[in-house]
């Protein structure tokens, strides 16, 4: 982690991150890793659903906070985000800025413009500083045989996995400045206007290892049926529920060529964004790209 540069307030931490977890263990070693060398692990806050003292042992240094788990999940997502909002909100008191991201989501900074997050936030200095930025969503995608090399945890992901295809749903306002109250997923909040950072990225690993995301989402199908209960399965966990099917099919291609900025997709993002709420509340458009593309190799180390 190099030396904090100037801070927009003196009296407060350069940064800090934040993710509420439930098991997933592999996802939180990678998450807590890879935020302790950006900011330092005393700086890293994680919401531990239930009891799980493997948590700890993963976050020794970091502050871990121990949550009861409702068995029905009653109302899971909508409770989650409401303390995620309320709890970013009091921790931007002591942080100028503050990352909130489910724990198989990381922020990253593209090497060739700063080479860590606090350097890069930094710059950003003055009055016209944004309420929240929003990455660049982008989805990584194992093909077995276009990325035959398996993940060792002593290595990079991004030196083994950089095929990805953008998802505008996934270019989340997560990168705090101010206090927010988010919607339902985290993929909103009430900052206007919405600003898409030009080189951020959010790096989402649903579907980022062929083993490892067949595995977890046939656990997210049981999940679903247990927060469904006696209620329809259809009605409840929609963004899980054909998941393991989409992943199937897109592991099946190939990147187009090797392009991180996909200008003509960002320009969609914003030209087609959604007002909604009596314009309280900005979606992004342009869906998701229906080619793959590939990280350049500068990425290879970052994460």
């Amino acid at each position: 982690m190099s030396e904090s540069p100037a801070t927009l307030d003196p009296t407060k931490k350069p940064a800090g991150a934040m993710t509420m977890v439930y098991q997933d263990h592999y996802f939180l070693q990678r998450w807590v890793d890879y935020y302790g060398r950006q900011f330092g692990r005393e700086h890293l806050y994680v919401l531990s659903h239930g009891d799980d003292p493997e948590h700890d042992r993963i976050c020794e240094g970091a502050n871990v906070i121990h949550l009861p788990r409702d068995p029905t999940m009653w109302r899971m997502e909508r409770r989650r985000w409401g303390i995620n909002s309320q709890f970013s909100a009091g921790m931007l008191r002591y942080y100028n800025w503050f990352i909130v991201s489910d724990v198989d989501e990381v922020v990253i900074v593209d090497p060739a413009v700063a080479p860590d997050l606090v350097t890069y936030l930094g710059r950003y200095a003055g009055k016209r500083v944004p309420a929240s930025l929003c990455p660049f969503g982008i989805e990584l995608i194992h093909n077995p045989e276009a990325e035959p090399d398996p993940l060792a945890d002593d290595q990079p992901i991004l030196s083994r996995r950089r095929v990805f295809r953008a998802n505008a749903n996934y270019a989340k306002p997560c990168v705090l400045r101010k206090e927010t109250g988010f919607t339902i997923g985290g993929h909103a909040n009430s900052h206007q206007p919405r600003v898409l950072d030009p080189h951020l990225y959010l790096i989402h690993l649903r579907f980022f290892d062929f083993d490892r995301v067949t595995e977890r989402l046939a656990g997210r199908k049981d999940m679903r049926a247990i927060m469904a209960a006696d209620r329809n399965p259809d009605a409840v966990g929609r963004a899980w529920g054909k998941d393991l099917e989409t992943f199937l099919a897109l592991s099946k291609g190939t990147a187009e060529r090797e392009d991180a900025e996909l200008p003509e997709f960002r320009k969609r993002m914003v030209e087609e964004q959604q007002h909604l709420h009596d314009g309280k509340i900005t979606f992004f458009g342009g869906g998701r790209t229906k080619s793959l593309f590939r990280l350049p190799d500068r990425f290879a180390s970052v994460f």
